[in-house]
């Protein structure tokens, strides 16, 4: 039994250092090793992936709708709509080998040693002066990561909200801190804007109103559509103050025609030309997209190492990338499954007299969402490698916030058993 926790929380770590360097091909091996282990019940839990496995209708259907495009880039868009199914899988699995405590260990471990990578990588190529300047190493070496420091830290504090002991006090402060300093080393818009949804949560069951959340996510998407030159950061300024402000400059979306604007803001620009190719296509193309298709920027862009491109497969903004490959009928679906879950989990973390565990997964679920959900709109997070440690959270949070919940149906009703998989 012990070794198998061993393995099983080697495997996990491996997963998050793995992702950290987005070393893809180790991250895919190890979750397809976890899926693959043989175990008790084995079909029984893989079919706890149905919810999930509803993802891959409009991506089958964009590949029948895209059949003529490039074969290698109908591949490359399947592998990468794959990877949220994949994670999530192999997180639900994970709930079957590790037990709760062993599992969020593993990760609060995983943010340390994520929170020491970036700082020695850091310290190692720029020196003492990466302490204070974070982003200078960050921009200069091109420094890689994972959100493994947000998630650590939302896994701490939120344990500590629910009184669930994991550490001493002395490790428990220790390991607060560290993950905090690795926050800061990563020096990451998107990793602040993790931090800052499972922060939200802290306090965010304190307002009963349904409508919260809904209203709060929907400001934030709106808020980065406004084109707000006010923010707009000094020229080749490397300071990340003047990179959270020039935020919303960056994505703002506009048919931009001078160089210097389409370098500045080629997010929006990007996401511009996506919108444009995907209103002048035909009925079949705004509801089943089609894989395989590539975005007409319209202009040569330098956007690889010695390489111009003007036509591109991937788009950083993972909703119209979702868009433009799956139509109409991709967002639906994953607006249909990830607000279900969020809906259902919020109301359990909002029950003041729920189940403490019950409400920390409730809780990590309801982050992890919110936070895909948003950087999604950045850095493409569902189909991202370096987002695995979010999905694989959400995959084992899914697994034991349904099992806790239908053991407490079951001692309300005892004497009725029932075949349900339980971990």
């Amino acid at each position: 039994m012990a070794l198998r926790v061993k393995f099983y929380s080697a495997l996990l770590l491996l997963l998050v250092v793995a992702s950290f360097f987005h070393m893809q091909a180790v991250v895919i091996g190890v979750a397809i090793i976890i899926i693959a282990m043989p175990m008790e019940r084995h079909v029984s839990a893989v079919k706890l992936i149905r919810l999930f496995a509803i993802l891959i209708i409009p991506v089958v259907l964009g590949m029948f709708a895209g059949f003529s495009n490039n074969n290698y880039l109908i591949l490359k868009d399947f592998y990468y709509f794959m990877l949220p199914v994949l994670f999530i899988l192999a997180g639900i699995l994970l709930a079957c080998h590790l037990k709760i405590h062993e599992f969020l260990k593993v990760l609060v471990y995983a943010g340390l040693i994520t929170s020491l990578l970036v700082t020695g990588i850091s310290v190692y190529y720029i020196g003492v002066g990466s302490l204070t300047d974070p982003y200078s190493a960050h921009y200069a070496v091109g420094i890689v990561g994972t959100p493994g420091p947000p998630v650590a830290l939302a896994i701490l504090l939120l344990t500590k909200k629910f009184n669930i002991k994991l550490f001493s006090r002395f490790y428990f402060n220790l390991f607060v801190v560290v993950n905090a300093f690795g926050i800061y080393m990563c020096a990451s818009r998107t990793y602040l804007i993790i931090t800052l949804c499972f922060v939200m949560l802290l306090v965010a069951d304190k307002l009963k109103r349904q409508w919260v959340l809904p209203v709060s996510f929907i400001v934030v998407v709106l808020v980065s559509f406004v084109p707000l030159d006010i923010f707009k950061p000094t020229q080749s300024s490397t300071s990340f103050i003047d990179k959270l402000l020039g935020s919303f400059n960056e994505l703002s979306i506009g048919n931009y025609s001078t160089e210097e604007d389409i370098n500045t803001k080629y997010r929006g620009y990007e996401s511009f030309m996506a919108l444009n190719q995907y209103m002048q296509g035909d009925t079949k193309d705004w509801i089943f997209g089609g894989l395989g298709k590539l975005v007409d920027l319209k202009t040569f862009l330098r956007l690889g190492e010695d390489t111009d491109y003007e036509f591109i497969p991937v788009l950083h903004n993972g909703w119209l990338y979702l868009l433009i490959k799956t139509g109409m009928l991709g967002i639906v679906t994953y607006a249909f499954v990830f607000i279900r879950l969020t809906v259902i989990n919020w109301r359990k973390y909002a029950n003041a007299n729920g189940r403490p565990v019950i409400k920390l997964f409730a809780a990590l679920s309801v982050g992890c969402i919110l936070s895909l959900f948003l950087t999604n709109y950045i850095v493409t997070a569902f189909f991202n490698v370096e987002m695995s440690i979010l999905m694989v959270t959400l995959g084992f949070s899914y697994l034991n916030f349904n099992h806790l919940l239908f053991m407490n149906e079951q001692r309300e009703t005892a004497g009725h058993p029932s075949n349900q998989f339980a971990y």
